[in-house]
Protein backbone atom coordinates (compact mmCIF):
# COMPACT_ATOMS: atom_id res chain seq x y z
CA UNK A 1 0.00 0.00 0.00
CA UNK A 2 1.40 3.60 -0.74
CA UNK A 3 0.11 6.71 0.85
CA UNK A 4 -0.89 9.67 -1.19
CA UNK A 5 -2.09 13.35 -0.91
CA UNK A 6 -5.06 14.95 -1.59
CA UNK A 7 -4.38 18.31 -3.30
CA UNK A 8 -6.88 21.62 -2.88
CA UNK A 9 -8.97 20.31 -5.82
CA UNK A 10 -9.65 16.43 -4.30
CA UNK A 11 -6.98 15.19 -6.72
CA UNK A 12 -4.42 12.33 -5.84
CA UNK A 13 -1.42 11.04 -8.01
CA UNK A 14 -1.53 7.86 -8.77
CA UNK A 15 2.26 6.65 -7.60
CA UNK A 16 4.64 5.84 -10.63
CA UNK A 17 4.85 2.31 -9.19
CA UNK A 18 1.35 1.38 -9.25
CA UNK A 19 0.98 3.13 -12.76
CA UNK A 20 3.60 0.88 -14.37
CA UNK A 21 1.24 -2.56 -12.46
CA UNK A 22 -1.93 -1.72 -14.00
CA UNK A 23 -1.92 -1.26 -17.99
CA UNK A 24 -4.84 0.99 -19.21
CA UNK A 25 -3.37 4.20 -17.17
CA UNK A 26 -2.40 6.94 -19.42
CA UNK A 27 -2.65 10.71 -19.56
CA UNK A 28 -6.34 10.92 -20.57
CA UNK A 29 -7.46 7.52 -20.09
CA UNK A 30 -10.75 7.32 -17.95
CA UNK A 31 -11.40 4.92 -14.78
CA UNK A 32 -14.13 4.26 -12.85
CA UNK A 33 -14.45 5.02 -9.25
CA UNK A 34 -16.40 3.60 -6.53
CA UNK A 35 -16.87 3.70 -3.13
CA UNK A 36 -18.08 1.15 -0.49
CA UNK A 37 -18.35 2.85 3.14
CA UNK A 38 -14.91 4.62 3.84
CA UNK A 39 -13.01 2.67 0.72
CA UNK A 40 -12.85 4.41 -2.47
CA UNK A 41 -11.90 1.79 -5.33
CA UNK A 42 -10.53 2.88 -8.50
CA UNK A 43 -10.35 0.44 -11.64
CA UNK A 44 -9.57 0.94 -15.63
CA UNK A 45 -12.39 0.70 -17.71
CA UNK A 46 -10.77 -0.49 -20.58
CA UNK A 47 -11.14 0.62 -24.45
CA UNK A 48 -14.53 1.00 -25.48
CA UNK A 49 -16.16 -1.75 -27.52
CA UNK A 50 -15.88 -0.36 -30.98
CA UNK A 51 -12.54 0.22 -30.12
CA UNK A 52 -11.77 -2.82 -28.55
CA UNK A 53 -13.33 -4.99 -31.84
CA UNK A 54 -11.94 -2.81 -34.24
CA UNK A 55 -10.30 -5.02 -37.08
CA UNK A 56 -11.00 -8.08 -35.30
CA UNK A 57 -12.53 -9.57 -38.78
CA UNK A 58 -10.28 -8.40 -40.80
CA UNK A 59 -8.94 -11.50 -41.72
CA UNK A 60 -12.09 -12.57 -42.92
CA UNK A 61 -12.65 -10.03 -45.62
CA UNK A 62 -8.77 -10.00 -46.92
CA UNK A 63 -9.12 -9.25 -50.89
CA UNK A 64 -13.23 -8.64 -50.37
CA UNK A 65 -14.34 -5.24 -51.36
CA UNK A 66 -16.96 -4.10 -48.83
CA UNK A 67 -18.32 -2.19 -50.96
CA UNK A 68 -18.85 -4.49 -53.98
CA UNK A 69 -20.07 -6.74 -51.50
CA UNK A 70 -22.85 -4.79 -50.38
CA UNK A 71 -23.96 -3.36 -53.80
CA UNK A 72 -24.35 -7.40 -54.24
CA UNK A 73 -26.46 -7.89 -51.20
CA UNK A 74 -28.70 -4.62 -52.67
CA UNK A 75 -29.02 -6.21 -55.83
CA UNK A 76 -30.20 -9.41 -54.22
CA UNK A 77 -32.73 -7.96 -51.73
CA UNK A 78 -34.25 -6.24 -55.18
CA UNK A 79 -34.82 -9.18 -56.88
CA UNK A 80 -36.49 -11.05 -54.14
CA UNK A 81 -40.39 -11.10 -54.30
CA UNK A 82 -41.80 -8.94 -51.50
CA UNK A 83 -44.17 -11.24 -49.41
CA UNK A 84 -46.94 -9.67 -47.81
CA UNK A 85 -47.15 -10.07 -43.89
CA UNK A 86 -50.77 -10.44 -42.25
Amino acid sequence: MQQVTVGPKYQIVIPKQLRKQVKGINPGAKVNVYSSGDTIIINTSGKDWVKKNYGALKKYWKNIDPIKEIEKMREEWDDKPETASK
